[in-house]
């Protein structure tokens, strides 16, 4: 191997290096008001008054036939 061979590997890698951080940050950029929009969605949003209503069963539907 030749030292100009040795200098270019270096600026790929350099370079891989360099558009990960970019890749990494831009997803940042997206979702993390996403991730903490429904943060704050979850923690400010008044509780069910009776645990359990969610779970609830609802009455059944009447069949068609």
């Amino acid at each position: 191997m030749t030292l100009s061979f040795v200098r270019a590997r270096a600026g790929v890698v350099r370079r891989d290096q360099s558009v990960a951080v970019a890749l990494i940050l831009l997803l940042a950029l997206v979702f993390a008001p996403a991730i903490g929009l429904h943060v704050a969605a979850s923690a400010f949003t008044p509780q069910p008054a009776t645990p359990g209503v969610a779970a609830a069963a609802a009455p059944a539907k009447p069949s068609r036939g």
